[in-house]
């Protein structure tokens, strides 16, 4: 009895949705006349908190793995509402399609704030939201 109930509290601990993305992020790539690519971030807010700042970089990478150029994308700003929990917000930049070799983009959160809270964090899947200033 005291094993069962042992793996049931296990099944508990490392079955529930605890390993969901604080903040999920998509980059999708459309086609748009055959001569260039719009790269679309979205940003699902996972988190029980609102946020009221949040920008990152996409990246251009070429099939060798080089970084081709860098662009900071400002999803919200001081100015602009809050996002809140289970909403979400996306943006898009325009590139030339590179049509011999396509290139591969990747999205980074720069910065994040919260709603009543003056600290700067940034976010990486793994470890979840960490203070930086």
């Amino acid at each position: 009895m005291n094993i069962m109930l042992f793996l049931g509290i296990l099944t508990f601990l490392y079955g529930s949705d605890n390993n969901q993305d604080l903040l999920h992020i998509d980059v999708r790539e459309r086609l748009v006349n055959n001569n260039q690519i719009r790269i679309v971030v979205q940003i699902d807010n996972n988190s029980k908190r609102e946020i009221t700042e949040i920008d990152g970089f996409l990246l251009q990478i070429n099939n060798k793995g080089n970084i081709i150029t860098e662009k900071r994308i400002t999803f919200l700003e001081a100015t602009d509402g809050l996002l809140k929990p289970k909403q979400s917000v996306s943006k898009f930049i325009v590139f030339p399609l590179n049509q011999i070799r396509p290139d591969h983009y990747e999205f980074y959160v720069g910065k994040v704030r919260f709603q009543n809270d003056y600290r700067v964090y940034t976010y990486h899947p793994a470890i979840g939201f960490y203070r930086v200033d």
